[in-house]
């Protein structure tokens, strides 16, 4: 048992985490010095009270192997697609629960961090898994249109909704493209008067050539902006500040600010962006191309906000994506001397998350009219990204294409 002064510790510990994983880095550096001053070993203290509870909570709510480390190194070496063909004829059977070398349903079952030998709790297969193939298909893109996590959880249920699902054969691609890619606000097309001037087709399909004539191809290595939650970009900025008249220290104080970027897009070409200190949580709820700025009090029930002397102010503008992934973001009213435009570059986090980062390109500002024949109207000037980190895709489940 941990006396009171260890609790304390651990509680400190735990919020200094806490901030830590919200980029609060001056907060969490306050915290985990209270936290050691009370106990030097406090970090063993906490993985030994809080990780096990944890891990019992994540498997509890996930299953028994929730807490099993993946060798990444050997996952990284499967070919994903020729193993999805592999299951092109396996037909949908029940494991037998008594044989645990028959099915790789009850080696997974029986994975867990006791190494237990319970029983598994094993169902006979659904009835509806003698649909014909072309239903599954049609309710699979059903699923793609309105709750893409239930189709991926279909999908990995077993080997044959792994195929159906999530293999070349799936004409899920194909809905997903026609889902993303008309949305695009394209800059080769910006100045197209006609649907013959197009530089990049709206028809997919003759686009379609250029990646190998395949849907899937197309959405791994095409890129596109994606609307059904926003960017985020934390940056910790670091300050150095001056001793005090009779310190001793020979270093001196470091001050660290956290601050926050925030895009969303919309696909009529209009995008929301917001710098301010809040985090995630306050800010989010409030992205809208309806709300001026973000308010920090009580939230209304309903309606836009209009909160004109709130500090944390939305500014509104549009974007365009180019065919290589480079994104413009320009924004008219970012204040009285500029019009300011943001470029960024997509990339992807891990093999996982495609087109989800927004790396930045640069940042260049030119220079509106101050008044009457303003020989400096135009002139471009563009702004240190010294500090500036990318932003990150988050999914927001209370997000639509229109609010």
């Amino acid at each position: 048992m941990m006396d009171d002064t260890s609790k304390q510790a651990v509680a400190l510990f735990e919020q200094a985490a806490d901030k830590e994983s919200h980029g609060h880095m001056s907060d969490a550096l306050s915290l985990y010095r209270q936290a050691y001053k009370l106990h030097e070993h406090v970090d063993q203290l906490y993985r030994a009270q809080m990780v096990p509870a944890k891990i019992d909570g994540l498997r509890q709510e996930r299953g028994k192997n929730a807490g099993v480390r993946v060798d990444d190194d050997a996952v990284s070496r499967i070919d994903v697609d020729k193993l999805l063909r592999s299951f092109e004829n396996v037909a949908a059977e029940a494991p037998d629960g008594t044989n645990d070398d028959s099915h790789l349903t009850i080696k997974l079952a029986k994975m867990g961090l006791e190494e237990d030998d319970e029983i598994v709790d094993l169902q006979p297969i659904s009835p509806l898994e003698h649909l014909p193939e072309d239903v599954w298909m049609n309710i699979l893109e059903i699923l793609v249109a309105t709750d893409p996590v239930a189709w991926f959880k279909w999908s990995i249920c077993c080997k044959r909704h792994a195929y159906l699902g999530l293999s070349d054969h799936s004409t899920v691609w194909r809905q997903l493209c026609y889902l993303i890619y008309p949305k695009q606000h394209w800059a080769e097309n910006v100045y197209s008067r006609t649907l013959a001037d197009e530089v990049i087709p709206s028809d997919l399909l003759k686009v379609l050539p250029q990646y190998d004539n395949s849907w899937k191809v197309m959405l791994k290595t095409r890129p596109f902006i994606k609307f059904l939650g926003c960017y985020i970009s934390a940056v910790n900025f670091y300050s150095e500040g001056g001793k005090s008249e009779f310190s001793s220290s020979w270093t001196n104080p470091v001050k660290i600010t956290t601050y926050y970027r925030y895009l969303r897009f919309y696909p009529d070409g209009m995008v929301a962006k917001v710098r301010t200190s809040l985090e995630p949580t306050k800010v989010v709820p409030q992205l809208s191309r309806h709300n001026q700025s973000v308010r920090t009090s009580a939230l209304p029930e309903s309606g836009p906000l209009q909160v004109v002397k709130d500090p944390h102010m939305i500014q509104h503008g549009r974007w365009t994506i180019s065919s290589e992934g480079r994104v413009v973001v320009t924004i008219d009213n970012a204040n009285k001397y500029y019009r300011l435009d943001y470029t960024f570059d997509i990339k992807s986090i891990g093999g996982l998350m495609r087109h989800a980062k927004l790396s930045w390109n640069k940042c260049v500002g030119t220079r509106k009219s101050q008044f009457l024949n303003d020989d400096r109207e135009g002139e471009v000037e563009e702004f240190s990204l010294r500090n500036e980190k990318p932003f990150k895709f988050s999914r927001v489940a209370s997000y639509t294409y229109t609010n």
